[in-house]
């Protein structure tokens, strides 16, 4: 085989490979888009409360950092704590268990007027995807004395169970109307 005709070969390979790829290119480019639980949230629970949530990744693809920021929410969990005049946005980790599903934990103070903690609010629950944008979870809320050793100690105020969905901030770029 000559020069020009390997020359050839390889031009014709090559097209043939280009036009496959690219012809393909939608089912490749949906398979590739990232259906991962990082990204920016915006979500709502079963009891009414509203958040945002940034998921960020940590020293691997499959845990990391949460940071939450409340839009709305009741400090007072119901009147149960009514010396409680705001709640910190939670701060908190996660960890995949598998393509759809993820486990997260998260942690707020329930503060008084004086910035004093009377609460500490620590959630924990499983996410699952619905499709690459929305997130069904299930949480169990448990609620502390700041005193107590959150890592060992049973809740001093109790517990409750809830539901939510979040669904993933969407890049846009709007125009003005001329």
């Amino acid at each position: 085989m000559g020069k020009r005709q390997v020359l050839k070969s390889g031009i014709v390979l090559a097209a043939i490979f280009a036009v496959a790829m690219f012809a393909g290119s939608g089912s490749v480019m949906a398979a590739s888009k990232n259906c991962s639980h990082v990204g920016t949230f915006y979500g709502v629970s079963n009891s009414g409360s509203t958040w945002m949530v940034t998921v960020t990744p940590g020293s691997s693809a499959t845990v990391g950092q949460m940071v939450v920021e409340w839009v709305s929410w009741d400090p007072k969990l119901g009147g149960a704590f009514s010396t409680v005049v705001r709640t910190t946005n939670p701060l908190g980790v996660w960890k995949k268990v598998n393509g759809k599903t993820a486990q997260f934990t998260w942690i707020a103070y329930g503060l008084d007027a004086d910035g004093l903690a009377v609460y500490v609010a620590r959630a924990s629950g499983v996410s699952s995807m619905v499709d690459c944008d929305h997130v069904n979870f299930t949480y169990v809320m448990e609620l502390f004395h700041p005193a107590q050793d959150i890592s060992t100690d049973t809740p001093a105020f109790g517990s409750f169970c809830g539901t939510g969905t979040e669904t993933r901030m969407l890049l846009v770029q709007a125009t003005c109307p001329q």
